[in-house]
This record gives structure tokens, sequence and C-alpha cells, in this order.
């Protein structure tokens, strides 16, 4: 009876280390706002591979892959005369 539940506790600890850990998210861009997200290779944030431009109007558009290593920008839309 120990010997299963050691065994089925042994199997949950392998499942949650064996999952890969998604990439980080960066928050999604606020209503009358425009967004870049880009994702970089690694900590030193020196060579993109990938990114998501919201415009105004929600537009998006995605390129790349997607990693940990993110940086957000976040800017409001100049309004409409």
């Amino acid at each position: 009876m120990i010997r299963r539940a050691l065994l089925a506790l042994a199997l949950a600890a392998a499942t949650v280390v064996a999952l890969p850990a998604a990439p980080a998210q960066a928050r999604y861009c606020q209503m009358n706002h425009w967004c870049t997200t880009l994702y970089y290779t690694d900590g030193s944030l020196t060579t993109a591979v990938g990114g998501v431009y919201v415009e105004c109007d929600g537009y998006q558009f995605q390129w790349g892959e997607w990693t940990p290593f993110v940086t957000f920008e976040e800017h409001p839309c100049s309004p409409q005369w």
C-alpha cells in the first residue's frame, strides 16, 4: 500500500518536472493604446526572435517565437479629430 502511494507520488512529480514551462507572457494591451512585445534569445535582450504588435484599432501582428525573455511597451493612441 505504501509502495503504491510512493509510486503514485513519484509519477506525479516526474510529470510535473517533464512538462515544459510556458514562455513568459506580457500583459495584454489596454484599449486606446498601441503596444509592442518583443521576445529575445536570452536575458541580455540583444537578439529578438519574435514579437507582437497591437495597433490602436486592435489589429494584431505576430511573428517569430515566444521565449521567457520579454520586453513590453505600451503607448496611448493619439485622439482622432
